[in-house]
């Protein structure tokens, strides 16, 4: 079994990930047990999500840390949301992108 952690998952598919870990605005679709960003807002730009290519979970104490490896067709973004308080952020984002 492989483990992968969202640099890992960054490093492999060729990005430079440049951290960011700012909070954004996710309109996300919650069905079964399960949640699908469907887009995010940053700096006032829309941003609408082609492909879901990876998901891991991390926990951080107490917290539940849902990560999501999304991409527009343009760019790779890390994007986190943490289920206990309810707050979604922009992790990491390809070079060039910020």
């Amino acid at each position: 079994m492989i483990i992968l952690t969202g640099e890992q998952m960054f490093t492999i598919i060729g990005s430079m990930a440049v951290e960011i870990d700012e909070p954004i605005k996710v309109a996300a679709v919650f069905f079964r047990g399960e949640v699908r960003p469907v887009w995010f807002s940053r700096r006032g730009t829309q941003i609408k999500i082609k492909e879901t290519t990876f998901i891991w979970t991390t926990f951080q104490g107490s917290s539940t840390i849902h990560h999501f490896s999304v991409t527009d067709g343009n760019a790779l973004y890390e994007l986190c949301y943490q289920s206990d308080i309810l707050h979604w952020r922009l992790a990491r984002t390809e070079e060039g992108v910020v």
